[in-house]
């Protein structure tokens, strides 16, 4: 089976060893390093699951109230509760525990405010408007809510799918303040390759997502929304189509879990984002028939490609890509998401902005003479004024891709 992301970073592995001290050491190494409603009305599988009803998990999740989880996310984040949230919450942020997190966490919040300031006025000046009900779909996304807020702070619904597990909203008021000092170095671990690169690397997502404090993606997602000053409603366990088909022998290699998270922008607008765990290569998704066709429910999407170890560029990952290929109205993407092949044939209007880079040692066997060639003769010479993709470390060498289907309202 085709991993999902890096599968072999040794030297990164060793940087992020350093996670106590993640944000100061990561403002540290980069200095100035850029910054950091429901489903579609005519999705009609998508609002089908968005109505179903869904149990309480373990955590309780239904029982929090908006107040609660927005102080949670904000916890999370290194910030103070909002006012109103309960004693044992305020609680936590007079621990020294949380002092700690919130020292290490000022660093990297400064320079992840100032990535998004770059961020947001590129795409205002690159992208165009969403449609009143759009959605977002961001397939090997793991839990990066950072970068497609950051770029497309407008769209109703954000579809996340990717192996990691999304675990549960994390009892702070029931811990102590050595299950609270674990936490919150565990999570700033597992933030340390998003902060410091713009983007997780799948085997450290395994260890990070896995430690006694730390389960899962939701208490990543909901340290990034406290970041964004994001105000988080609801959080519930959600089953977006039918369960594993009987009709095969076996169970799939990773069982579905999904969640839906609902949340309020500083302006009071409505947003959903729904993840999904799950391995959706062509030969697990044989478990999810109704994986396809939920996806293709999401009326001309835009799809956000970055840091996908080409994984759609092989022969493992047809039925995502067609559904790519079919549905998209707007593609974002670095050169490790659609082959560019792909996209001239398919016919979309294709900006490019910044610079290709040969990729990394690890995929250098993807590299792309045409798309090369392309950048070369009509690409907007002009850097992105942020990191995006896996050419990182050369500051200003980022490559977008910019694809608009013809005759879609772009």
């Amino acid at each position: 089976m085709a991993k999902y992301k890096v599968a072999c970073w040794s030297r990164l592995s060793r940087m992020r060893r350093l996670h106590t001290l993640v944000w100061p050491i990561a403002a540290c190494l980069l200095g100035s390093w850029p910054a950091l409603a429901t489903s579609p009305p005519e999705a009609t599988a998508a609002t089908a699951a968005t109505a179903a009803p869904s149990a309480t998990s373990s955590g309780g999740h239904n029982e929090r109230t908006p107040t609660e989880l927005t102080a949670v996310a904000r916890l999370l984040a290194g910030m103070a509760p909002v006012a109103g949230a309960s004693a044992e919450l305020h609680a936590v942020a007079q621990t020294e525990a949380w002092r700690v997190h919130r020292k290490a966490s000022q660093y990297g919040d400064r320079q992840l405010r100032a990535r998004l300031a770059r961020m947001d006025h590129w795409q205002n000046g690159a992208l165009p408007a969403p449609r009143p009900d759009a959605a977002l779909i961001y397939p090997f996304s793991g839990p990066d809510f950072v970068n497609a807020f950051a770029l497309f702070p407008h769209y109703k619904t954000y579809v996340f799918f990717s192996l990691e597990p999304p675990g549960d909203v994390p009892a702070l008021a029931q811990m102590d303040e050595h299950q609270l000092g674990e936490l919150f170095s565990d999570l700033r671990g597992a933030l340390n390759d998003l902060v410091a690169l713009n983007f997780f690397i799948t085997p450290n997502m395994k260890d990070e997502l896995h430690t006694d404090s730390l389960q899962g993606t939701v208490p990543v997602l909901l340290a990034q929304m406290g970041l964004l000053d994001l105000r988080v409603t609801r959080i519930e366990p959600f089953q977006p189509f039918a369960q594993a088909s009987s009709e095969k022998r076996g169970a799939p290699a990773l069982p579905l879990r999904a969640v839906r998270i609902e949340f309020e922008d500083r302006a009071g607008a409505a947003h959903t984002l729904l993840y999904l765990s799950m391995d959706v290569s062509d030969g697990q998704l044989s478990f999810y028939p109704g994986f396809v066709p939920w996806l293709r429910s999401f009326a001309r999407p835009t799809v956000l490609l970055k840091s996908a170890s080409y994984l759609l560029h092989g022969g493992n990952f047809r039925k995502v890509r067609g559904v790519i290929r079919d549905r998209a109205r707007l593609i974002v993407q670095d050169d490790t998401g659609m082959p560019y092949r792909i996209l001239l044939d398919t016919g979309f209007q294709i900006s490019l902005y910044g610079q290709y880079e040969r990729p990394v040692k690890l995929f250098e066997n993807r590299y792309q003479k045409d798309l090369d060639a392309a950048f070369e003769s009509t690409g907007n010479p002009e850097p992105v004024p942020f990191p995006f993709g896996y050419n990182w470390r050369k500051e200003g060498r980022s490559g977008v891709i910019v694809a608009r289907r013809p005759g879609s309202d772009t």
